[in-house]
C-alpha cells in the first residue's frame, strides 16, 4: 500500500534514500501491500556524495611488483527477466602468489588492520576506496592452495539510476540509451595475467566490444589471456543497447520530468480515494440509516468527512508538494530563493503536515502542547540550522562537521518520528472512537500515559535507522582506512546525511500507511450505521455497498506499483478496483440464491426479502429437518413399499411441505409460495448465513479469515526477507524491521478486510455453499491482479509471486466460507462430536468429498508454489 501506494504489489516499490554528489537529499515512495498500499522495500543504494576518500596505499605500498604472476578471472551477469530492476552479479577470483608480502595477511580476521590494507591492494583503486553502489553478499572468500592465497570477491550491483559507478573490478556507465561496462583492474593488479574474464548479457543487445573475445554468442562474451590495461585505465569495454522498459526504469530516478510525473500520478491515487470517502461520507449525512439519524451516525460520518479531507490535503503536502515543487524547478530550470537549501524543504513540509495531522485529531491540551513544542523545535532545526552550530545546508558539503551536529539532526528526526505516530494514533483512536468501536466511555489518552509508550516506539525507530545507518557506512567504506585522521569525521558526515535523508523520509513512509486508518474510518461508519434503529438488517443498502467497495479498494485489494519506473497509472487502479466488486455484485444479482424469486404467482418476492429477523431459527429449523430427510430416503429398503406407513412418499411429501413458503407479513389468505426447484430449503439457510444481521455475518466472517489467515502471513513475511540478499538490504534500510512488522500486520488486516467483504455480501454473492462465494470474490480480486501481470509481461518485468498471493486468499477465504456454513447451524454443534461430522451432515457426502478434495488442492498448489516458485517478490502482492 505505497510502500502501500506501489503497495500492495510491487509492492511494494520501495522507499529509498537518494543523496546526489551535489548534496541533494530527497525522500520518495515508490509503490505494498500493501497490506492496502502498496509499497517492497530495499536499502537505500544512491550515492552520499562523499568528498573522495583519502589516498589508499600506494602501489609500491602494495608491492605490485609481487602480483605480476597473479592470476585472476572476471564475471560480470547481468540478471534481466527474473526482476522488474536489472542486475548485475560480479565474481572476481585472484590466485596471489604467496611470496607476496601481504599474502599471509589475507588469512587474518577481517577487522584487522594488516587484512584490511591486503584487500584494499587487491580490490580497490587508491582514488576509488568508498562504493556506495556495490553490494556484498558476504566478505570475501580467503582459501589456501598449493602456492597460492585464493581470494573469491562477489559483488551484487542493481541499474536503478542513471551515472558512473563500480562494482568489483567494473565501472559501469548508466545512461538512458547506451549502458557501458568496463573492466577497470586495480593498480596493483596491472600487470597481472587476466586468464578468464567472462559477460553474460542476459539477452541485452550489445553495440561496441573491445577488444575482440576470445568466444561470443548471444549470450555471453569470453575473453583470455587478456594484457595490461589501455590507456583509459580498461582492458575490456563493452556497451549495451538497453530495452526501453530497463532504460526507464535506470534513468527515471534521476530524471526531473519522469520523478514530477511520478509523484502527480501516486497523488492522483490517493487524492481519488479521498474524494471517494468525503462523497461516500457526504452521502451517509444526507441519507442516514434508518429513518432518522442517530448521534453516532452523525460523530462517525462527521469523522470520516474529515479523515477524507485530511488524507487530501496531506497527499498534496507529503506526495506532491515536498517532491513535486523541488523537481518542477530543475526541470524548468527555475531557482527561487525560498528552494535554495534542498535538504530544508521536505523536512518543513513534513513538519507543518504532521502537526496537522495532530491538531486535527482533536487531542487533550496537554498533548497540543507536546506536539506543538516538538513542532517548532524540530522545524527550527530545519528553518534555521545555524542557530544550531549547523551548516545551512543541514549538512557540511566541505570539512569536517560540527560536534552539534548529529545530536541536532536526532532531536529533529525524533521529533518529527514522534508527531507522525502520535498523529496517526490519535486519529485512529478518534475513528474508532466516533464509530463505537470503543467503550463509550473510554477516557481520553493522556500524555503521562500515550506520550511515554509513544517515545519508546520512536526510540526504536530511531535506534533501528542509526544501526542500519551504520551499517550502511561499514558497507560502503569497509576497506577505507580507519586509522586515518579523517575517518570519524568523514563517518560523521555520513551519518548526517542519512539522517536528514531519514527525517526527510519518514511524511512519504507514514502517509503511505495511511490506507489502514481509512478502513478503520470506514468499518466504524459501517457499525454505525448498523446500530441504528430500523436499519436493513438483510443486505447491505446502495450507499453501504459504496462503502464496502471503497473499503475493498483500499484495504483488500491488490494494485500495480509502478511499470518500468513509471507511476503514471496509478490512479487507474482505484477505478478497476471498484468497478471489479461492482462487477462483482451484478453477478450476484443475477446468480445468488436469494436474489432469486418464489414461484407460485406473478409478483412473487425475492428469497431474501421474506425471511424476517426473528424467523431464523424457524428457517435453521427447517433446514434441520430436510437433512434429516434426505438421511431417511438414503437409508430406505428399496424393497419396502413407497405408500407405507414412514415410506418414500411420506417423506417426499414432508419435504415438500418444508419448501412452501409464506411471504413475510403474509395474512392466511395469502397465496402460498414455493422455493425455485433447484433451491433447497438448506440452500436458502446456507445462503442467509449465521446470523440475522448482515453486520454480525461481515464480523464473524473477518475474525475467522484473520485467524485463518496467520499462517500465510508469517509464510509471505518469511518469504520475502530470508533470501540472504533481500536481509542483506533489509539491514541497511532506515525502514528494514519496521517494514517488516508491519508487513505482517498489513497482511493479517488485508485477510481480515477480505473476510469482511465477504460476510457483508454473503447474501448477495453468487454460489450455493461457501466455498463458492468465496471463490467469486477471488476471481474478482484475482482478475485485477491479472491485469497487472499483463503490463508486466509488457513491460517485461517481473511479475512477481502473484499465483501465490492468489492461492492464499482463495485458501483462507475457503476456510472461512466453510467455517460461516459451520456456524450456521451452531445450534447443533453439541449434537454431533466433531465439526468434522456436522459439516459432512451439511452437505452429505458426495458435496463433503467435493469440498474436502477442493480445499486439498489448494492446500498443494501453495505448498508447491512456496517450495518452487516464491521469492522475495511476495512483498509486491502489498
Amino acid at each position: 500500500m505505497d510502500a502501500r501506494t506501489e503497495v500492495r504489489a510491487e509492492a511494494r516499490a520501495e522507499a529509498r534514500t537518494e543523496v546526489r554528489s551535489e548534496a541533494r537529499a530527497e525522500a520518495r515512495p515508490e509503490a505494498r501491500a500493501a497490506p492496502h498500499s502498496e509499497v517492497h522495500t530495499e536499502a537505500p543504494t544512491t550515492p552520499h556524495g562523499e568528498a573522495p576518500a583519502a589516498p589508499g596505499p600506494a602501489t609500491a605500498e602494495c608491492h605490485a611488483d609481487q602480483l605480476a604472476t597473479a592470476r585472476t578471472e572476471a564475471t560480470l551477469r547481468i540478471d534481466n527477466r527474473s526482476q522488474s530492476v536489472a542486475a548485475a552479479i560480479a565474481t572476481m577470483t585472484i590466485r596471489a602468489p604467496i611470496s607476496w608480502t601481504h599474502a599471509n595477511d589475507l588469512l587474518l580476521s577481517e577487522n584487522s588492520a594488516a587484512h584490511q590494507q591486503a584487500m584494499r591492494c587487491l580490490l580497490r583503486d587508491p582514488r576509488d576506496v568508498m562504493r556506495p553502489d556495490e553490494f556484498r553478499p558476504h566478505s570475501p572468500q580467503v582459501v589456501t592452495e598449493a602456492s597460492w592465497v585464493k581470494v573469491r570477491y562477489d559483488t551484487l550491483f542493481q541499474f536503478n539510476k542513471g551515472g558512473q559507478s563500480r562494482i568489483g573490478p567494473w565501472a559501469i556507465g548508466v545512461r538512458p540509451e547506451l549502458w557501458t561496462l568496463s573492466l577497470v583492474p586495480p593498480p596493483a593488479l596491472a600487470g597481472a595475467h587476466w586468464d578468464d574474464v567472462r559477460i553474460e548479457l542476459g539477452g541485452l543487445a550489445t553495440s561496441q566490444v573491445t577488444p575482440r573475445p576470445a568466444q561470443a554468442d548471444s549470450a555471453n562474451l569470453l575473453w583470455r589471456n587478456l594484457g595490461p590495461p589501455g590507456p583509459q585505465g580498461s582492458t575490456v569495454t563493452v556497451q549495451l543497447v538497453p530495452p526501453w522498459q530497463r532504460a526507464w526504469v535506470a534513468t527515471s530516478s534521476s530524471s526531473e520530468p519522469w520523478l514530477v510525473a511520478n509523484a502527480a500520478g501516486m497523488t492522483t491515487w490517493w487524492l481519488g480515494a479521498a474524494g471517494i470517502i468525503v462523497f461516500a461520507a457526504l452521502q451517509a449525512r444526507r441519507w442516514p440509516a434508518g429513518s432518522e439519524t442517530t448521534a453516532l451516525q452523525d460523530g462517525s460520518s462527521a469523522a470520516l468527512l474529515r479523515w477524507g479531507l485530511l488524507k487530501a490535503v496531506l497527499g498534496v503536502l507529503v506526495l506532491l508538494l515536498y517532491k513535486m515543487v523541488l523537481d518542477s524547478a530543475r526541470a524548468l530550470k527555475i531557482a527561487p530563493a525560498w528552494l535554495g537549501y534542498e535538504f530544508r524543504w521536505p523536512a518543513l513540509v513534513g513538519f507543518l503536515a504532521a502537526w496537522t495531522l495532530v491538531v486535527t485529531a482533536r487531542p487533550r491540551n496537554t498533548v497540543l502542547a507536546a506536539a506543538t513544542v516538538l513542532t517548532l523545535v524540530g522545524g527550527l532545526v530545519a528553518a534555521a540550522p545555524p542557530l544550531f552550530g549547523l551548516p545551512p545546508q543541514l549538512v557540511a558539503l566541505k570539512g569536517p562537521p560540527a560536534a552539534t551536529d548529529v545530536p541536532a539532526l536526532l532531536v529533529m528526526a525524533a521529533a518529527m518520528l514522534w508527531l507522525w505516530l502520535a498523529g496517526l494514533a490519535l486519529w485512529a483512536r478518534l475513528l474508532a472512537h466516533h464509530g463505537g468501536l470503543l467503550r463509550p466511555h473510554a477516557s481520553p489518552w493522556r500524555l503521562r500515559s500515550t506520550g511515554t509508550c509513544l517515545t519508546a516506539i520512536t526510540l526504536l525507530f530511531l535506534g533501528w535507522a542509526v544501526w542500519a545507518s551504520e551499517r550502511h557506512w561499514k558497507r560502503v567504506s569497509w576497506l577505507s582506512d580507519q586509522g586515518a585522521p579523517d575517518y570519524r569525521a568523514r563517518y560523521r558526515t555520513f551519518l548526517s546525511k542519512d539522517l536528514v535523508s531519514y527525517t526527510a523520509e519518514l511524511p512519504a513512509w507514514f502517509y503511505s500507511h495511511t490506507w489502514a486508518l481509512t478502513g478503520i474510518a470506514i468499518v466504524a461508519l459501517l457499525r454505525a450505521r448498523d446500530l441504528a434503529p430500523r436499519m436493513p438488517y438483510a443486505s447491505p443498502t446502495k450507499l453501504d455497498r459504496l462503502l464496502l467497495a471503497v473499503f475493498f479498494a483500499v484495504v483488500v485489494a491488490w494494485r500495480q506499483g509502478s511499470y518500468a519506473g513509471s507511476q503514471l497509472l496509478a490512479s487507474l487502479w482505484l477505478v478497476l478496483d471498484l468497478a471489479a466488486l461492482y462487477g462483482l455484485l451484478a453477478v450476484g444479482q443475477r446468480r445468488a440464491v436469494l436474489t432469486q424469486h418464489f414461484e407460485g404467482c406473478s409478483r412473487a418476492p425475492a428469497l431474501g426479502e421474506s425471511i424476517s429477523e426473528t424467523g431464523l431459527n424457524d428457517l435453521i429449523a427447517r433446514a434441520r429437518r430436510y437433512r434429516e430427510l434426505i438421511g431417511l430416503l438414503r437409508g430406505m429398503d428399496p424393497a419396502q413399499h413407497p405408500d407405507a406407513p414412514g415410506g418414500r412418499h411420506a417423506v417426499e411429501k414432508e419435504m415438500s411441505r418444508l419448501h412452501h413458503w409464506r411471504p413475510q407479513g403474509g395474512t392466511r389468505g395469502s397465496p402460498r409460495l414455493w422455493l425455485p426447484g433447484e433451491v433447497t430449503v438448506v440452500d436458502v439457510a446456507l445462503s442467509w448465513g449465521p446470523y440475522a444481521r448482515w453486520w454480525d455475518n461481515a464480523r464473524r466472517a473477518a475474525l475467522l479469515a484473520a485467524v485463518f489467515g496467520l499462517p500465510g502471513s508469517v509464510v509471505l513475511v518469511w518469504a520475502s526477507y530470508a533470501p540472504e540478499q533481500v536481509w542483506m538490504r533489509q539491514k541497511q534500510y532506515f525502514f528494514g524491521a519496521p517494514e517488516m512488522v508491519w508487513a505482517f500486520v498489513s497482511w493479517e488486516l488485508t485477510w481480515a478486510g477480505a473476510g469482511l467483504v465477504l460476510g457483508a455480501l454473503w447474501r448477495l454473492l453468487p454460489g450455493r455453499r461457501g466455498p463458492a462465494r468465496a471463490l467469486g470474490l477471488v476471481i474478482a480480486y484475482a482478475l485485477l491482479i491479472g491485469l497487472g501481470s499483463l503490463g508486466n509481461l509488457i513491460t517485461n518485468q517481473g511479475v512477481g509471486n502473484v499465483a501465490f498471493g492468489v492461492c492464499l486468499m482463495l485458501l483462507v477465504l475457503t476456510l472461512t466460507g466453510l467455517a460461516m456454513d459451520l456456524d450456521t447451524f451452531r445450534s447443533e454443534r453439541r449434537l454431533w462430536p466433531s465439526r468434522i461430522q456436522l459439516l459432512l451432515s451439511i452437505y452429505q457426502m458426495r458435496s463433503f468429498s467435493a469440498q474436502i478434495a477442493y480445499v486439498l488442492v489448494q492446500l498443494v498448489a501453495v505448498l508447491t508454489i512456496l517450495r518452487f516458485f516464491v521469492g522475495p517478490e511476495s512483498r509486491s502482492l502489498k
